[in-house]
């Protein structure tokens, strides 16, 4: 299956008559969402300076993770 970006456009159509009060969750074809714990949707933003300019929707784990890696 081929991926395809999603764009800001695609992004407010699917908003349309969305409540404001209903959470964002994240699923995945890869296993992206299978991390440790929950994966929390914390911010989303456009980011711009110099050339460049995006969308970014940030997540993190929720999981106990000491930061470092499995075995050190």
């Amino acid at each position: 299956m081929a991926k395809k970006v999603l764009t800001v456009g695609e992004l407010r159509k699917a908003l349309e008559g969305v409540p404001d009060n209903l959470e964002v969750q994240l699923s995945s074809d890869t296993g992206v969402d299978q991390g440790e714990g929950e994966i929390i949707i914390e911010s989303a933003e456009r980011v711009t300076y110099g050339s460049t300019d995006y969308f970014d929707i940030y997540a993190n784990d929720t999981g106990d993770w000491d930061g470092e890696e499995d075995g050190e």
